[in-house]
């Protein structure tokens, strides 16, 4: 929670304020579609398994990764009124890999009892794929007034996160685990329109409310299910300027989840599920099309 407070503060200080004339977000064009690629980063629930059999050595993936992502947004302005409709499919993927040694025992995924998977000296090689895909569609009404744009909407949202896990023993396949997660839910917005450094500008703090359903399948023989309400925050910013008669663009966006599923590998106890706190930070670059 506390680098999500200082990402929010950030943002806040660079922000100047200046009238703008669009009906709402940036411009008062009817019909707008953008498309936005770049920089994908998440700070995951940590992956461990059999730390506390291998005096401190086990299988860890502190799970920071980065990676891509892309994004397509409609806007359409219903002129003459202060409503406008946004829609927004994203997809980002990243992948992180660790590896070790001096693991010879691991916790069995069926009872938790210690299990021989290698000798002292085996080597580890652990590799986390994640992919983040989903969609929002939203209703904004607009106030335009002397400090600039201020709107407050809502939005039907459906956020996707899944994550594969490829682990091998001195380079012989050991175990593929996924565990994959559905968000579905609603948001909360407020924004604001203005100007930063003369170009336009827009800032949305969102909060959502989901369904969480989380499903574990370690190569189709142990399989689990949870189910739980999470909060999200989110801040995104962006600004646009003209060049060569296309305007383009920049955003700047985090997403903080109060709960995500990890898996929890205990020693004398089956695998299950449990939930951190996680958080995502993209930057892309956009372009009006």
């Amino acid at each position: 929670m506390s680098r999500a407070a200082l990402s929010l503060a950030l943002v806040f200080c660079v922000i100047g304020t200046c009238k703008v004339h669009g009906q709402s977000t940036i411009s008062s064009r009817p019909l707008e579609l953008s498309t936005g690629q770049g920089l994908w980063g998440a700070w995951l629930p940590k992956y461990a398994w059999g730390e506390r059999l291998n005096n401190g050595a086990g299988i860890v993936d502190d799970m920071d990764l980065a990676g891509y992502h892309g994004d397509l947004k409609l806007v359409r302005r219903f002129l003459g009124t202060r409503t406008s409709f946004e829609s927004r499919v994203f997809y980002a993927t990243a992948e992180s890999t660790a590896s070790g040694a001096n693991v010879s025992v691991l916790p069995s995924l069926v009872s938790g009892a210690p299990e021989v998977v290698g000798n002292v000296d085996s080597t580890w090689r652990l590799r986390s794929d994640v992919e983040n895909y989903g969609f929002d569609l939203s209703l904004r009404d607009t106030w335009v007034t002397r400090f600039g744009g201020l709107s407050a909407g809502c939005a039907f949202s459906y956020i996707a996160l899944d994550q594969t896990f490829n682990l091998t023993i001195d380079n012989s396949p050991l175990l593929r685990e996924e565990l994959d997660a559905d968000y579905r839910g609603g948001k909360a917005f407020l924004g604001w329109d203005g100007c930063f450094r003369g170009n336009p500008a827009n800032l949305d703090l969102l909060v959502g409310f989901y369904d969480m359903n989380a499903d574990y399948d370690a190569v189709g023989t142990i399989q689990r299910e949870m189910t739980k309400n999470v909060t999200t925050i989110e801040a995104n910013f962006t600004t646009r300027r003209d060049f060569r008669d296309i305007q383009v663009g920049a955003t700047l966006g985090l997403m903080y989840l109060t709960d995500m599923p990890m898996i929890e590998h205990n020693v004398d106890a089956p695998v299950s599920i449990g939930t951190d706190d996680a958080l995502t930070l993209k930057f892309l670059f956009e372009i009006l099309l």
